[in-house]
């Protein structure tokens, strides 16, 4: 809906994120109310504060210019596809492939390793595999590495016993991989969502809160000491109570210095990590300025 679209954009803008648009089900949409939404979708990227240029990709011409305008965030690419009939699928599936990375994953592989946890799944005969995006450094099998934090801030050594990319196994991985490891040394009920893995020499410490920088983009009343939305940072998802303020309340669009005080465990978060909170209606973002500890 255009509802959910001005929620994402507002966010990608606050984020600084380039984004694109993908207008589904065209081959449902009577043709005016296809247009209606199109018109509607090229009036809020002209809006002013947020001056985007609307692009419709109609051939694969215009892919190729739409990729290499998207490192500059100005440029909003507009695909209009149909999943039925396939129209548009091939423009888009090209246009991924053409775009190029926003992150210099080789820059990372000289880091020591880690990785936060976003899925975990109990195989049969192979026992505890998670999963998730490799933020830098590399890995190879048969490695020593820490997992945590546990519910009470520890950490724990575990023993990757393999590693799969794309389902297919492989004897190392690096920064930017998606990448699924079983281990030894924990039990699949212990760990979560949002823990991390990581190379011994980075000793990772675990937080029990945070000092932040944040801007509220939506809040249909005031936010005062005492509030607790769900943080979102990397894969961790997690209540994290406001228990400093230097304003007395914020509204829509406010900024300020907060503290935030995790409510149910410790989490690893690092300085300069962006993060995104919200609670019912309400929406904001942030950036960790220090830890607690």
């Amino acid at each position: 809906t255009v509802g959910t679209f001005k929620e994402h954009l507002g966010i990608a803008l606050a984020l600084n994120l380039p984004v694109f648009c993908v207008v589904t089900k065209i081959d449902l949409s009577p043709a005016e109310i296809t247009q209606r939404t199109l018109a509607e979708v090229e009036r809020y990227l002209k809006l002013p504060g947020v001056s985007k240029i609307p692009f419709l990709v109609k051939t694969k011409g215009d892919v190729v210019i739409a990729a290499k305008n998207m490192p500059y965030a100005r440029v909003v690419p507009i695909f209009m596809v149909s999943n039925v009939d396939g129209r548009g699928i091939d423009l888009i599936k090209e246009f991924l492939e053409l775009i190029p990375p926003r992150i210099k994953w080789v820059e990372r592989d000289n880091y020591p390793f880690m990785a936060y946890i976003d899925e975990k799944f109990n195989v049969t005969g192979v026992g505890l595999v998670v999963s998730g995006l490799v933020e830098q450094g590399k890995v190879k099998s048969e490695t020593l590495l820490e997992i945590g934090p546990f519910a009470d801030g520890s950490f724990r050594k575990v023993r990757v016993k393999s590693i799969q990319t794309n389902r297919v196994f492989a004897s190392e991985v690096c920064a930017g991989s998606d990448a699924a490891f079983a281990l030894t040394g924990v039990d699949y009920a212990e760990v979560r969502k949002g823990m991390i893995l990581a190379d011994p020499s980075l000793s990772p410490k675990a937080s029990k809160g945070f000092i932040a920088r944040i801007r509220v983009l939506h809040h249909p009343t005031t936010i005062r000491v005492g509030y607790t939305p769900v943080v979102h940072i990397h894969t961790i998802r997690q209540a994290a109570r406001i228990t400093k303020m230097s304003k007395e309340a914020l509204r829509s669009g406010d900024v300020d210095q907060v503290e935030m005080i995790f409510t149910q465990r410790p989490e690893f978060v690092k300085v300069g990590d962006t993060f995104i909170f919200r609670e019912g209606r309400a929406r904001g973002l942030g950036m960790v300025l220090s830890l607690i500890q």
